[in-house]
């Protein structure tokens, strides 16, 4: 039962991230926009939400008015680490 809120938040982050594919699939243009706890009381008071609910990300959808640029990425050797291998 520990786990459970880790397992919550884990779940979340699969059905927003299902949502943006599904958008995508239909041609639907999507951005997931993380919100930063400094502005929750503000966005709570401006929208009604209530104060039981926690703001994660809000997902803005809408026309694809350009397609998204290529990144680039530093290699993988300097971000990413393995241990015990």
């Amino acid at each position: 039962a520990d786990n459970f809120p880790v397992w919550a938040d884990h779940a979340d982050a699969m059905h927003q991230y299902a949502v943006w594919t599904t958008l995508a699939a239909a041609g639907i243009g999507a951005n997931l926009q993380h919100y930063n706890p400094l502005i929750d009381a503000a966005v709570a008071r401006e929208w009604g939400i209530p104060a039981s609910w926690m703001l994660r990300a809000q997902l803005v959808f809408g026309g694809i008015a350009a397609p998204a640029s290529d990144k680039t990425f530093a290699p993988l050797d300097g971000r990413f680490k393995v241990f015990g291998a």
